[in-house]
């Protein structure tokens, strides 16, 4: 039987803004951007009908949170409409900056890092059982995320070294409660945003932001596959005494032995093998975990033999070597880091071409886990099977009619329809405690009534004291 889980993936978004030619600082840059939104509807923090978060994060970095959802696939889809939701308000952007004589342009970037040591994130969420001790997950998950680089790292050209993950260097805890601080790799803040009592929610803080649809999807299967082996006991597989030790030897040298906690060695390869056959009974052709596994399998096979593997970071170091042998270039060379800085970059150039080489290697050669019209409906309708269908709904309602009206994940208010009586304003507000319930009949009730009822709003100004 196939098991349920919501998945969520916060991608926060590199961003390059000039003005006549002039690059603007980060804040003023993330200002300019956001500014249609804020124009709009007077904050930067919106929560849209597509069921996700569109906001300006902290370091004012452009911030996408996905809708919840019920499968993988769907979380990729949901990715990519992030994408295109950040690329049109970049375009709603540079026509504000237009009308008011600027000419100017944003550059938005899916990656994890700056030529200036600067990091910003891809936040993974995974719903479990309140009942799972979060030891046990945290004994099964540590040797598995430190050694997924090998998976689902996006690769790093830095002054001619390579390495397999861009947040491998750069996290600094294994399980902590900070998320810029001390970066760890699992996040220990409990918000659930479902009862408490039964859900929490596992916060992933380590991983790297793929491009390619493949590792997107990879990673959260495999991931997906070590939960429900968690969930179900026995022991995890023997990993590194040292685990960012690890990690960062890792991110140079996936084979490199390190001391284990069984008094052995361990590699990052043999690591991930230990995974794959721990999580063999876990998959099923019911849901994507089947498939997961075995495209799990083969990418280490491919490794294994040298063969292009569909891991994003042997994608991006084939070709920037090509690239380099082709012009006869040093490792060291700059153009080389410039060119895996435009592995990342997001949109179409003036000769209507992708500009990032990640987007045109998905093109040609990349396995697709999504449609462009599944993404196209996903910038304007929430995922189907969860509660983000409903939020979705209810924002879409209150935005057309104008409604006065507040959203966060698991509730929602509007605060200007009639009252009982007749006379108003009233606030309505409605809990949304499930992120697997779809179909809320008072949520769909609430749709009809903004969409009929009339708007009333509370008088302002000046009241006399009395007497």
């Amino acid at each position: 039987m196939a098991r349920r889980r919501i998945y969520g993936v916060e991608t926060e978004y590199g961003l390059v803004a000039t003005v006549d030619g002039r690059r603007l600082p980060a804040d003023e840059a993330g200002t300019r951007l956001f500014a249609p939104v804020a124009h709009r509807h007077a904050t930067t923090n919106l929560f849209h009908r597509a069921g996700g978060r569109l906001y300006l994060d902290i370091g004012a970095h452009p911030e996408y949170a996905t809708p919840e959802c019920a499968s993988a696939s769907d979380l990729v889809t949901a990715q990519r409409a992030g994408d295109a939701l950040l690329l049109a308000l970049a375009a709603d952007a540079e026509a504000l900056e237009a009308e008011e004589g600027r000419a100017t342009t944003f550059r938005l970037v899916r990656n994890n890092v700056d030529p200036y040591g600067n990091t910003w994130g891809s936040h993974e969420n995974y719903l479990v059982g309140r009942s799972t001790d979060p030891r046990v997950l945290s004994d099964w998950l540590v040797p598995f995320l430190v050694s997924r680089l090998l998976v689902g790292g996006a690769g790093h050209w830095r002054r001619g070294r390579f390495a397999l993950s861009q947040r491998g260097d750069v996290l600094a805890d294994v399980v902590s409660n900070q998320t810029t601080r001390s970066r760890p790799l699992i996040n220990t803040r409990d918000e659930p945003h479902a009862d408490p009592e039964r859900h929490r929610r596992l916060h992933v803080i380590s991983g790297d932001t793929n491009c390619l649809e493949h590792p997107m999807w990879l990673v959260v299967v495999a991931t997906e596959l070590v939960l429900r082996r968690a969930e179900s006991g026995g022991t995890p597989p023997v990993g590194p005494v040292d685990p960012l030790g690890a990690l960062r030897t890792w991110n140079r040298d996936p084979d490199a032995g390190v001391a284990s906690s069984s008094g052995g060695v361990v590699t990052a390869r043999g690591l991930q093998r230990a995974y794959l056959a721990a999580t063999q009974d876990q998959a099923d052709d019911a849901d994507e975990t089947g498939p997961g596994w075995r495209a799990w399998r083969d990418l280490l096979d491919a490794l294994d033999a040298g063969r292009p593997s569909g891991a994003e970071w042997d994608a991006k170091r084939r070709t920037i070597e090509a690239w380099r042998d082709r012009h006869g270039l040093a490792d060291a060379d700059p153009r080389l880091d410039a060119l895996d800085l435009r592995w990342h970059e997001l949109g179409l150039g003036a000769d209507g071409q992708p500009r990032g080489l990640a987007a045109r290697f998905q093109a040609r050669h990349g396995v697709r886990h999504t449609t462009d019209a599944a993404v196209v409906a996903a910038t304007r309708t929430a995922p189907g099977a969860t509660r983000a269908r409903v939020r979705g709904a209810l924002l879409a309602a209150a935005q057309d009619a104008r409604r006065d009206h507040a959203a966060d994940w698991s509730s929602f208010e509007v605060r200007d329809l009639p009252g009982p009586d007749g006379r108003g304003p009233a606030t309505v507000r409605l809990e949304l405690p499930d992120p697997f319930d779809p179909a809320v009949p008072e949520a769909f009730d609430l749709v009809s009534r903004m969409g009929a009822e009339p708007r009333l709003r509370a008088l302002g100004g000046f009241v006399p004291p009395p007497g």
